[in-house]
């Protein structure tokens, strides 16, 4: 997939908005498009699913999933109005029809719950679980994008003890070379 357009329609918003740092066309498609993307090496999204991202980090990662998986149905969910005005006016301009943005907080919302429900880097996962877990079907997964924190590990394993969940992958990767370690959890609901 030619990824040009997003960057554009990115880029341009960030120098409006100053909504992240990386302000380079490859910082965008390696830092924030290729690192949304390893969602896909999860295999568990399916074209019938409706999806949630909770907390948008500007459009990331479900700006690419929405683009890359065009009969998923993705909400992304999140309380500061700026971010979810810029995700719209960038969803508008890129043409997607299969994806929206939710203004508000995460334990407010009130909608249909969900098959699949994604955070990139947003929060600790003590709070992430507490607050979506009401949101998410049963027998479907949680798909947390983390740092490799040992730490916040040990805490993952005791809330899925608390929650009746469970680990069922964790997808360990680095964007390039001398990159941090990352990790997709890949947790489901029991």
């Amino acid at each position: 997939m030619d990824w040009n357009r997003l960057i554009e329609v990115f880029l341009k918003k960030n120098s409006e908005l100053n909504l992240s740092a990386i302000r380079d066309e490859e910082g965008v498609r390696l830092k924030h498009i290729d690192d949304s993307l390893k969602i896909l090496d999860t295999w568990i999204l399916k074209p019938w699913m409706k999806v949630a991202d909770i907390g948008t980090w500007w459009g990331f990662p479900l700006m690419p999933m929405a683009i890359s998986c065009p009969d998923i149905e993705f909400i992304w969910i999140d309380s500061v109005k700026k971010k979810t005005v810029a995700v719209n006016e960038m969803l508008g301009s890129l043409w997607v029809k299969n994806a929206k943005v939710i203004w508000t907080r995460i334990e407010e919302y009130k909608g249909d719950s969900f098959d699949v429900i994604t955070a990139r880097a947003v929060a600790y996962s003590d709070k992430l679980i507490k607050w979506a877990y009401p949101l998410l079907k049963k027998w479907w997964y949680f798909l947390f994008m983390k740092q490799v924190i040992e730490e916040e590990k040990e805490v993952l394993k005791q809330l899925c003890k608390k929650y009746h969940l469970s680990i069922e992958k964790e997808m360990k990767y680095k964007l390039y070379e001398d990159d941090i370690e990352r990790v997709i959890y890949v947790i489901k609901k029991n």
